[in-house]
C-alpha cells in the first residue's frame, strides 16, 4: 500500500508518526509524510530531519489554529497531491490536519481514510457554544472518512456521547511506547553521574516532571505538593524537565514557598530516557490529558506515577500497583498518594517494575504499530 501520514506540524510526526512510518516501511508499504513547515510550540521545523531519515515530506500552509485562507490553500494543495499520484491510504492526526486532510481525501477519492483523534476538540474546558460547533465539525468530518481511531476508552466514550460516528466507526489504539529507548537498564550504572549533572544531590529522594510549563500540566499543584512534603522529607527534590509560558510564573511560586535549591529546573531536553533514570517518583498534576505519554514513559523506567484521578490516566497507572491515583487539583490529595512511596524504597521498586510490566503489554510501540497496520488492511479490504 502507499499510504500518505498527515499532521498539522512537524513536530507531531516526529513524536508520534515516525515509529508507525518505519514499520510500515519495514512491512513494505511506500510511506509519504504532510505537515506543515511551522515551529510550532516546539520552536523547530523537523522537515528536513524527517528527510534525512528517507521519507518524503509534502509542505503544507497549516496553522496550528483556525485560519480559514490557509486552510482552504492547504485542502486545495492536498487534493492536487492525491490527485497527481495514487494513495491507498491517507492517515491523518491532529484536528486541524485531521479536517483538512479528510476533506481533501474524500474528494481525491482516497480508497482509505482514516483518522486519528488523540482528544475530541470539544473538551469540557470549553465554551458551549464551542463545543456545540466542534463536535458538529466532527460529525460532519466523520461522514468523510472509514475508520477513526483514538487512543483510550474514554476518547471513544466522549466520542460516542457526542455522536461523531457509529461505536463501529470508532476504535481504540492506544498510544505506543518504545520501551527500547525507554529502557531503565540502560542508564543503571550511570545513575549518580546523571544526578549529578543536571544539579540533584546524589542521596535525595527525586520526585519529578517532564511537561510543558502551561495551566492544564498542574504544575502549580506540583509545587505546593512538593513544599508539603519536605516538611516530612527533608532530602526531598523536585526536577522539572520542560519550558513555557508559564516558566517564569512557576519560578516565582518555588521562591515564595521557600523550595530554592530544593527545585530545580532542568529546561528543555531530548534525552528524556537519561532525566527519568534520575527520578524515585513521576507526579504530575494534570487537569486535563489527551492520553498521557509522558506517564507511560516514566512506567517504562520503572519509575512509579502519582497522577490526577481523571480519564484517560487510569485507564494507564494501575491504582495502587505501578502508583497512585489523586485527587485533581489538590496538593493535600497528592501529597499523601506520595507519602508511601516517598517513606519506602522497596515499595517504589516494587510498583517500578509493575509499572515496566503493563507498559509491555498495553503500550508498547509494536502493538500500537500492528493495530494500525490491521486497521488499514481491514478498511481497504471492505
Amino acid at each position: 500500500m502507499t499510504i500518505l501520514e498527515m499532521s498539522t506540524e512537524s513536530s507531531v510526526q516526529m513524536a508520534f508518526i515516525v515509529p508507525l512510518a518505519q514499520h510500515l516501511r519495514k512491512q513494505g508499504h511506500q510511506v509519504v509524510l504532510a505537515c506543515s513547515d511551522d515551529p510550532g510550540e516546539a520552536g523547530q521545523s523537523f522537515v528536513e530531519t524527517l528527510r534525512r531519515m528517507g521519507f518524503e515530506v509534502l509542505v503544507l500552509p497549516l496553522k496550528r489554529t483556525i485560519a480559514p485562507w490557509s486552510d482552504l490553500r492547504a485542502t486545495v494543495e492536498l487534493y492536487r497531491h492525491l490527485r497527481r499520484r495514487r494513495f491507498d491510504v491517507v492517515h491523518t492526526q491532529t484536528a486541524k490536519a485531521g479536517m483538512v486532510g479528510r476533506i481533501a481525501a474524500f474528494l481525491a477519492r482516497v480508497p482509505v481514510i482514516v483518522y486519528t483523534a488523540h482528544a475530541f476538540p470539544f473538551h469540557e474546558y470549553l465554551s458551549p457554544w464551542r463545543i456545540r460547533l466542534y463536535s458538529l465539525l466532527e460529525r460532519l468530518a466523520s461522514l468523510l472518512c472509514h475508520a477513526i481511531a483514538v487512543d483510550s476508552e474514554c476518547v471513544r466514550s466522549r466520542g460516542l456521547a457526542f455522536h461523531v460516528a457509529p461505536p463501529e466507526k470508532i476504535r481504540v489504539i492506544p498510544m505506543g511506547i518504545d520501551t527500547e529507548r525507554f529502557d531503565p537498564g540502560k542508564y543503571r550504572a550511570e545513575r549518580a553521574a546523571i544526578r549529578v549533572e543536571l544539579g540533584l544531590r546524589p542521596d535525595a529522594t527525586v520526585i519529578g516532571a517532564v511537561a510543558r510549563f502551561v495551566p492544564d500540566k498542574g504544575l502549580d499543584v506540583l509545587l505546593q505538593t512538593v513544599s508539603l512534603l519536605a516538611k516530612r522529607f527533608p532530602d526531598l527534590q523536585c526536577l522539572l524537565t520542560g519550558d513555557g509560558p508559564l516558566k517564569e510564573d512557576l519560578r516565582n511560586l518555588s521562591r515564595t514557598l521557600g523550595l530554592e535549591g530544593r527545585v530545580l529546573f532542568a529546561g528543555y531536553r531530548t534525552d528524556i530516557p537519561r532525566v527519568l533514570s534520575a527520578m524515585d517518583l513521576y507526579m504530575l498534576p494534570t487537569r486535563r490529558e489527551g492520553f498521557g505519554v509522558a506517564f507511560a514513559e516514566a512506567m517504562s523506567m520503572e519509575v512509579p506515577v502519582i497522577a490526577s484521578r481523571i480519564p484517560p490516566l487510569d485507564e494507564i497507572v494501575a491504582d495502587g500497583h505501578t502508583g497512585a491515583l489523586a485527587d485533581v487539583g489538590s496538593p493535600d490529595a497528592f501529597a499523601r498518594a506520595a507519602e508511601p512511596l516517598l517513606a519506602d524504597p522497596d515499595l517504589r521498586r516494587k510498583m517500578g517494575q509493575a509499572a515496566r510490566q503493563r507498559v509491555l503489554e498495553r503500550f508498547e510501540q509494536l502493538l500500537m504499530c500492528r493495530a494500525y497496520e490491521r486497521l488499514f488492511q481491514d478498511c481497504a479490504a471492505r
